[in-house]
């Protein structure tokens, strides 16, 4: 039996399964080549049902991640913002007024969108709610029988944040947590404060400039604006900071008062910035924590699944992970809105048809892969000159030109899932080099220089490396490097000490790990700097996509597969 499951707004995505094994899962971006797609994901089922050998026919469940008929709560929201103030009440209601008519209303017609685009078929769709279809993309591609599951984002349909209680082929909800209460928009919020843009993805710029400033205003957001009351709830107060005017970089009196004018974007970033940002950090891992421990009191579990945006905050889990309860831990590579299509095909497949579970999702490559012969096509219809080697040439080469200094672009195997780059497509560089993180970001990547880069380690060596027992092969984890291994990989360590590690394993990606012990072989170190193959763009998909990267771009190296490009 295949089932299709459907993002459809922001990150778009598709992904297909097939007797509840997972066959292929991808965002539409990739193929678009539009950072964070919103709209139907054409070329991502398309890709599915080949990577299947399929036609829609085939198809007889699909499951989308959204029940667009829920709206009474966003209205009532929206009401009550009219008492606050005029321009709180039309920051949602225009946003409201597009939402409703251009994107809740066009998801009655999806059903129609498959059979009209790709053929006649007599599945059955299903709507899902957003945050089920989170927590069924956590828990049941997850390892473990039963688990806690807390999925929590910038809100779903009224819902911003869900405990529920995972066993077998089943999720309970236990409690909800409706807007105007929302971690996820507390956070954009701040993000456009700082000047970034919520729109493009920035939050993350806020976490990586965090390790750079004092939370100095902590007391502010926890006592006026994000509190909690020790019980697994807490309050988000839009008076003071609401994040529908900051979508428009407005601010109440009440926050300029305390913290100052908004920088605006482009504007210099200063210490009393990475202030901000550290507070609102903080303020917001200590509120999870809260919720964590909540969690785990009312469910008893040792295990916890997480899912949606704020699942991606990766200082927040490494702290969740090693200061709360739970002994095991699982968040899957696309924890946000792409992940929802896996999570509304298992919805389907293991709660409403009650089928039992069969996978677990313990790596990330479930993307287009490419043959030898298609990727030297790309490269001489590039023009390009390249060597074909096998890997027991190639993989000693490419090591030894990382370890004299070279940054190469990786291309190896079906692309990952998620906005983390895990050695399908990669650009790989020395973690030894102090300067290598200058180099990427400013030359390379032509981003902003506080960004951390990661590192991509053998991971046998994880407690050697961080001194602690720690398994993370989808790099959504931050914590602490041990202190005698900081000074030896100085790029993928930030400024406060910390790294956000792959862990890889020699069975789930065995090329890539041969090439980090080779690399190992002569340095010494069991880690590649790992950050992902894009410039200013999404992650490269097709080998034309990588080419392209490459001529427009100032790096050393380009490896498709077993071609060798040395600029």
């Amino acid at each position: 039996m295949y089932i299709l499951g459907l993002t459809t707004l922001g990150d778009s995505a598709a992904a297909l399964i097939k007797d509840g094994q997972l066959v292929a899962a991808v965002e539409e971006e990739r193929f678009s080549r539009k950072k964070h797609h919103a709209g139907f994901p054409y070329q991502a089922i398309e890709f599915c049902l080949k990577q299947a050998g399929i036609t829609l026919a085939e198809v007889e469940h699909v499951g989308h991640y959204w029940k667009p008929w829920i709206l009474r709560h966003k209205a009532m929201q929206a009401l009550k913002s009219g008492l606050i103030s005029p321009a709180m009440f039309k920051a949602r209601a225009d946003r409201g007024v597009v939402q409703v008519s251009d994107s809740y209303l066009g998801m009655f017609k999806h059903p129609k969108r498959l059979r009209e685009h790709f053929g006649p078929s007599n599945f059955k769709f299903h709507y899902i709610e957003h945050h089920q279809s989170h927590a069924a993309s956590a828990f049941f591609v997850s390892p473990f029988e039963s688990a806690a599951i807390l999925t929590w984002d910038g809100t779903g349909e009224d819902t911003t944040t869900l405990f529920c209680r995972g066993k077998d082929n089943r999720i309970d909800i236990l409690k909800r947590i409706k807007l105007p209460h929302s971690l996820g928009q507390f956070y954009s919020a701040v993000t456009n404060f700082i000047g970034f843009d919520m729109f493009a993805g920035d939050e993350w710029k806020v976490m990586g400039l965090a390790a750079y400033g004092k939370p100095k205003h902590y007391d502010f957001f926890r006592e006026m604006v994000l509190t909690t009351n020790g019980k697994g709830d807490f309050r988000f107060d839009i008076k003071v900071l609401d994040h529908h005017l900051a979508k428009h970089y407005q601010f109440s009196d009440a926050i300029v008062k305390e913290l100052g004018p908004a920088r605006k974007p482009g504007e210099e970033l200063t210490e009393h910035h990475w202030n901000i940002a550290s507070s609102a950090q903080k303020a917001l891992e200590d509120t999870a924590i809260d919720l964590v421990k909540a969690i785990h009191e009312m469910t008893g579990e040792e295990n916890l699944c997480m899912a949606g945006g704020v699942a991606f905050n990766s200082v927040m889990n490494g702290r969740i992970f090693h200061e709360t309860p739970f002994k095991r831990f699982y968040v899957q590579p696309a924890a946000g809105d792409a992940g929802c299509s896996l999570g509304a095909a298992y919805f389907v497949s293991n709660q409403l048809l009650k089928k039992p579970r069969s996978f677990v999702m313990d790596q990330a490559y479930w993307g287009p892969g490419f043959t030898n012969e298609e990727c030297r096509e790309a490269l001489d219809d590039a023009g390009l000159s390249y060597d074909t080697l096998n890997d027991d040439d190639l993989l000693p080469k490419v090591a030894k030109m990382i370890s004299d200094g070279a940054i190469v672009g990786w291309f190896n195997g079906r692309m990952e899932l998620g906005p983390r780059a895990l050695g399908a497509r990669s650009f790989l560089a020395d973690p030894r080099r102090s300067d290598m993180r200058e180099i990427l970001n400013h030359k390379v990547k032509l981003r902003e220089w506080f960004r951390p880069l990661a590192p991509s380690m053998l991971e046998e060596h994880g407690t050697e490396v961080f001194g602690v027992e720690h398994h993370d092969p989808f790099m959504i984890t931050v914590i602490q490097v041990a202190e005698e291994y900081k000074s030896k990989v100085p790029a993928v360590v930030h400024v406060d000490g910390s790294a956000r590690p792959q862990m890889v394993n020699r069975d789930t990606n065995p090329r890539y790990w041969k090439l980090i012990n080779e690399f190992k072989k002569l340095t010494g170190i069991p880690m590649l700097l790992n950050t992902s193959f894009n410039v200013q763009e999404p992650i490269v998909c097709s080998p034309q996509n990588a080419v392209n990267t490459f001529k427009n771009s100032n790096f050393d190296a380009l490896v498709l597969e077993n071609n060798l490009v040395i600029r």
